[in-house]
């Protein structure tokens, strides 16, 4: 993996995409997007230490209008009194050829413990690219309005990121 110059790095929303899946009825996965509003990621020594993405809530599409609009109801997003999705990770260790972030995911209001595995960081052009994935409980995040059996309890998150330099 590359390293990247030292430094602020903002991300871009408009190439930016926040990916999250879930089993429905144990077999099936369904798959939502997130759009991105904003983002950072700092680089020291040439490692990725820390980064954040935010996404809105109300923006969750699966391309079926019904389960979307469920989505960012109460019952699950509650996008109208938590209108940011926030992923925050403040703590970077080299694991082979990628990076593990340590940190937190902020939804509906709760808080819960994210670890994001970075599988590739690369830079061209004055750019960086980045994408990671994760899991998180729904439950701890107080998205359980449904029993396991009909939604898995696993939210998977993948992140795909451009940045460039803060200037």
């Amino acid at each position: 993996m590359d390293s990247l110059p030292n430094g602020k790095w903002t991300i871009d929303p408009s190439s930016t995409r926040v990916e999250v899946s879930v089993k429905n009825f144990g077999f099936r996965t369904v798959v939502g997007t997130l759009d991105v509003t904003a983002g950072s990621i700092e680089i020291a020594d040439g490692a990725l230490v820390s980064a954040t993405v935010d996404a809105n809530a109300a923006s969750y599409a699966s391309g079926n209008a019904k389960r979307d609009e469920h989505v960012i109801s109460a019952d699950f997003l509650d996008a109208a009194s938590h209108p940011t999705i926030r992923f925050t990770a403040t703590g970077a260790t080299v694991v082979g050829s990628g990076y593990r972030l340590d940190g937190t995911a902020h939804v509906k209001g709760a808080q819960s413990p994210l670890t994001l595995h970075v599988k590739s960081l690369d830079h061209a052009g004055g750019r960086a690219s980045f994408s990671a994935n994760g899991v998180i409980d729904r439950n701890a995040i107080g998205i359980d309005k449904m029993p396991s059996l009909m939604i898995g309890d696993e939210l998977s998150f993948a992140i795909t990121a451009t940045a460039q330099p803060l200037t």
